[in-house]
């Protein structure tokens, strides 16, 4: 399934399937950073074109389908956060010092609070490593940094979810101090 096509109709037929598979995951994927149901929607939607317009550059060798089109997913979410201007860019610098842990009192709606608070690239980040429990060689295929090689990339995440999670911190230790 899934193989190179050159007749449009059998093409077609692939979309389809692809749609009713992944549809649904790809829709709570997207639907937790862009968070207007309408866009997200365009979103998966362009997700699927995009996918549609380069089946004939799918390589089952690199990825799986499901990784290709989060991968495709993850970058048209990203596109239409930065047409929106809804980048929520917070200016904390964290150092190496700065522990990772949260603080023990911090309630699901902070998180998610101070998870808001976060650029939309920390956020897909956060859901692909935690809520949809991807390894970090999928992560670094699906965020792809040209020029990176894929253990190079792997660890690059590693220190960015690091520093994601700490900053996270931060945010929290400022709205309970806020909150005061």
């Amino acid at each position: 399934m899934f193989k190179r096509h050159i007749h449009g109709e059998r093409k077609a037929e692939d979309l389809a399937t692809m749609i009713s598979r992944y549809g649904s995951e790809l829709m709570t994927f997207v639907g937790r950073i862009v968070t207007i149901q309408e866009d997200a929607e365009d979103v998966v939607q362009e997700t699927f074109v995009s996918a549609y317009k380069h089946l004939d550059d799918y390589n089952p060798e690199m990825a799986s389908m499901k990784t290709w089109l989060h991968r495709i997913a993850y970058h048209e979410a990203l596109y239409h956060l930065r047409q929106r201007k809804r980048m929520f860019q917070i200016p904390l610098d964290v150092g190496e010092d700065i522990p990772d842990e949260l603080p023990d009192t911090t309630t699901a709606e902070q998180l998610d609070e101070a998870i808001q608070r976060l650029t939309p690239e920390e956020q897909m980040l956060l859901q692909l490593y935690y809520f949809d429990q991807r390894p970090l060689k999928e992560i670094a295929y699906i965020t792809e940094t040209k020029g990176n090689s894929l253990e190079r990339e792997v660890s690059r995440l590693s220190s960015q979810l690091h520093r994601i999670r700490q900053k996270l911190r931060m945010i929290i230790i400022s709205m309970n101090d806020e909150a005061r």
